[in-house]
């Protein structure tokens, strides 16, 4: 929720949110769309097929559009582009982790919790 705030309020964007395996070739809802935001969540990405199959949808429309993806979203958009994904032995987990931006030398706190990589 705080994602979606963050880009209408701030950015004000127009925002459609879909179920995950929302098909965009079919297009179901004919949302006309400029880019893909792929939200985190939990699970093994792999579980997702469906899914997949409609990023790689998006991936391959020309010309290309902005793809974002954050946590289960980047795992979702690697295995979309032909990369693995494997369950992380214990995970990384925990709360106040410093972030810094290189960009500008600031530093956010941020929540960690992932259970697979890429």
């Amino acid at each position: 929720y705080n994602i979606i705030c963050y880009l209408v309020d701030t950015h004000k964007l127009e925002l459609h949110v879909v179920p995950f395996d929302y098909d965009l070739e079919a297009n179901p809802s004919n949302i006309e769309w400029e880019g893909l935001f792929l939200s985190n969540g939990p699970g093994d990405p792999t579980m997702c097929p469906t899914t997949i199959k409609s990023i790689q949808y998006a991936l391959n429309l020309e010309p290309p559009r902005p793809i974002f993806g954050i946590c289960l979203g980047n795992q979702l958009l690697a295995l979309a582009a032909g990369a693995k994904t494997y369950k992380l032995k214990y995970g990384n987990r925990g709360m106040n982790q410093p972030a810094i931006d290189l960009r500008t030398g600031r530093c956010y706190i941020t929540p960690q919790n992932h259970g697979f990589a890429v």
